[in-house]
């Protein structure tokens, strides 16, 4: 008899009750090796002994677990024998085969056939059924020899270093760093390890893996060494703390004309501890099986290349691969059960039902604290990938701020796909209306209070993913008919908050940024202005989760939250808290604004975050001459023979209608740059004031682009003078601000303050 496999939650056996590789929490679950996209937060984990010394290190936590070692014989249910062999993808990773009733089926994982530096030599089974990662399924996708790469690296590092500069290997903490140092070995080359690579490769040292000679990285000590490294964005601070450095990429896609891994990189070298193509077709020659399911990467395309070749090879989950079955008739609503604990006994953690409870419970808490406790707590049930979505979708976001991505959906379209999927019309909720202060709730109390289909988070976020693709409202209509059909009234609540971008019943992003610093022992200061550089708390959770938080790059071309001055008073007792030299600026009458210019492009932001690039291209123009890439605050005033003119001369140009504008007949204006937050790569939020100022002062300006002029005056008796001076040229006063403080709008003491 053949085994039954199915793609949910990772991959389901569902005749004995295991998943493979299941990224959501489950309780009967293999784990193949320790890299977080097999894994989650689940109670109990079979695996071999190697991964779970690795995965202790990379997720602490109580859990059950069950390992053996390669090779060794164990009942997984009744009747159904497993043994484990190794992979050969990266330390400790293993192949799990089992056998019932003489019918043998062989999960891959992660594997490669040829030889790894790193990793136990690979081991194939025969089998009957083969499940089979297929990465590199694809015949461009052809290794060189290790041999042939670890030479053009070796090269690569000796080249660097005799040009006086750094090398720097990308590679995952978890396998690829470790290959990377066996690279190096013989060499003669010293060697630096990142932080999160030198915990990791202490781990494979006590599982029974040699390397050569390291130590932990210092910048004092990085001239003439190889630095090894997690893949980091060329703006990372940790690593252009690193002078004169070059970066290779070590990735199978390097072969990829250099596509996606290299990006950033100054190289790319072809090192992958996966199979490629031709060790894709050799190892299932090898296991001759009846049938073979391809899973990940390409595996249509290799699963078609199989078929070519004789062998009956399927796409696992292929026939439904988004979880959306669109019917054109909506089917009969079922019997409501008598309660509503009756039809969720069982409620999965990464359950739409969960979120909303969550939700509800957090928005119910009156105190900040309890808030977060809520919100901690929830994350605690939820694997590494689950936090991620739920964090984003608690903010009232379907995407994240940054990504600029919205659903487009229309109130009526929505409401009309709420009906459909409750098989209902007008004169129903009319009827339901008269009993209902809220139409919404009145509205949602349609949909089929158990619909016997738990949908998940990663549900949403699929749905969310087509929806966006969707080419018009038809579409849209009947995709989200389709999911309202899975949910009951409070999951459907859920569901409408985010595809309307509804905020009432969202949780703040604070309340959020605790609740992860407290589930994952982070620094809730380092999480908020994570936060604050990237505006993706998709990517904050992740960057939580991994302690790589301090390497979230500024986010370019989104308008960053802006520090604003509090009011000041011309007294002595505020004044006496400011320390000689004062840093004094002019308070121009204007628009505040930030510019963002990398190479030709140009963005211009008002307070509120809106683009205002269109209205100002004078501007935009001037900025580009400006050879630095740059992020800058300032104030846009308007401008004539050298003289400030009144705010309601902009406030003018801001009212016309674009196609009204002609420049050069219209108001002239300047941009008075008096802040910098980004410069070439390098994000200074950090740094205090008077050193962003002071590279803000190697700009060569123009006549449109200006820096503020900045006077340090030694007792506060001058101030009145200054501020009488300011207003008679037309400012709107003075700017007092500590020179010491970093850039932090999210501080409750403010270091900016106005005088008028």
């Amino acid at each position: 008899m053949s085994w039954v496999v199915e793609k949910k939650n990772g991959i389901f056996l569902p005749e004995i009750n295991w998943h493979l590789d299941a990224r959501k929490p489950a309780s009967n679950v293999f784990i193949s090796h320790a890299h977080f996209d097999h894994f989650g937060n689940h109670p109990s984990v079979l695996c071999s002994e190697g991964t779970a010394r690795l995965l202790r290190a990379r997720m602490p936590g109580k859990r059950k677990w069950k390992t053996y070692g390669f090779q060794e014989p164990f009942e997984i249910s009744p009747s159904v024998k497993g043994v484990l062999y190794p992979a050969g993808h990266i330390p400790g990773s293993s192949m799990l085969l089992l056998e019932k009733k003489g019918e043998r089926l062989l999960y891959t994982g992660d594997f490669k056939l040829g030889p790894n530096l790193t990793a136990e030599a690979c081991v194939v089974p025969k089998t009957d059924t083969l499940i089979i990662e297929t990465t590199y399924g694809v015949p461009k996708y052809a290794f060189p020899p290790i041999s042939e790469v670890k030479k053009e690296i070796l090269q690569f590092c000796h080249e660097t270093i005799d040009d006086d500069h750094v090398p720097v290997l990308f590679g995952y903490s978890l396998g690829k760093a470790q290959e990377a140092l066996k690279c190096l070995e013989g060499s003669g080359l010293k060697i630096l390890l990142h932080p999160q690579v030198l915990k990791m490769t202490q781990a494979c040292e006590e599982i029974g893996f040699t390397f050569p000679a390291y130590s932990e990285f210092r910048y004092e000590k990085a001239k003439e060494c190889v630095v090894i490294s997690p893949p980091l964005p060329k703006t990372s601070k940790w690593l252009t703390g690193i002078s004169n450095h070059r970066t290779a990429m070590l990735s199978g896609w390097a072969l990829d004309s250099y596509r996606h891994h290299s990006k950033g990189s100054d190289r790319a070298f072809p090192l992958s501890d996966h199979a490629d193509f031709l060790d894709l077709l050799e190892f299932v020659a090898r296991v001759d099986p009846k049938i073979v399911y391809t899973t990940h990467g390409f595996a249509q395309e290799f699963a078609q290349a199989l078929r070519d070749r004789g062998i009956n090879a399927l796409e696992l989950g292929a026939q439904n691969q988004l979880g959306l079955e669109l019917q054109i008739n909506p089917p009969p609503k079922s019997n409501p059960p008598t309660s509503e604990f009756e039809s969720h006994t069982n409620v999965s953690p990464h359950s739409i039902l969960s979120f909303t409870t969550a939700k509800e419970n957090a928005v119910k808490a009156e105190s900040h604290t309890r808030k977060v406790e809520i919100v901690s707590e929830y994350f605690a049930n939820l694997g590494p990938t689950d936090v991620a979505i739920a964090a984003l979708f608690l903010s009232g976001h379907a995407f994240t701020r940054a990504s600029q991505r919205s659903l487009n959906i229309t109130t009526k379209t929505n409401r009309q796909a709420i009906l459909f999927a409750a098989n209902a019309n007008e004169t129903e909720y009319k009827r339901v209306r008269q009993h209902e202060a809220d139409p919404w709730a009145a509205l949602l109390s349609l949909l089929n209070p158990n619909p016997q289909i738990g949908q998940t988070l990663e549900n949403f976020r699929v749905l969310f993913d087509t929806l966006e693709k969707s080419p018009n409202p038809v579409f849209q209509h009947s995709l989200l008919s389709e999911a309202y059909r899975k949910l009951n009234p409070r999951e459907g609540k859920s569901l409408s908050e985010l595809v309307l971008s509804k905020q009432g019943n969202a949780i703040e992003e604070s309340v959020i940024e605790e609740g992860l610093a407290k589930r994952f022992e982070a620094p809730i200061e380092a999480v908020r202005r994570a936060n604050l550089r990237c505006a993706d708390l998709n990517r904050v959770a992740n960057a939580t989760i991994d302690r790589m938080l301090d390497y979230i790059p500024l986010q370019l071309f989104f308008p960053l939250k802006l520090e604003r001055p509090a009011k000041g008073d011309m007294d002595f007792e505020f004044l006496s808290q400011f320390q000689s030299p004062i840093w004094v600026e002019a308070l121009h009458d204007g628009l505040r604004c930030q510019i963002h210019k990398v190479d030709d492009r140009v963005e211009l932001f008002d307070t509120e975050g809106k683009r205002i690039t269109h209205r100002f291209p004078e501007i935009a123009e001037s900025a580009r001459l400006i050879p630095q890439d740059y992020i800058a605050d300032g104030t846009l005033v308007a401008w004539k023979k050298e003289q400030p003119l009144p705010y309601s001369e902009l406030e003018m140009r801001l009212k016309r209608p674009v196609e009204d504008l002609f420049i050069g007949e219209d108001v002239d204006t300047l941009l008075w740059l008096f802040d910098l937050f980004w410069c070439n790569g390098d994000t200074l939020l950090d740094l205090p004031l008077n050193r962003r100022r002071r590279e803000l002062d190697t700009f060569s300006v123009n006549l449109r682009l200006r820096i503020s002029p900045v006077q340090k005056v030694d007792s506060t008796d001058k101030l009145p003078s200054l501020l009488r001076d300011s207003q008679n040229r037309g400012n709107g006063g003075l700017i007092i601000k500590d020179a010491t403080k970093r850039y932090d709008p999210l501080s409750l003491k403010p270091s900016w303050y106005s005088l008028k």
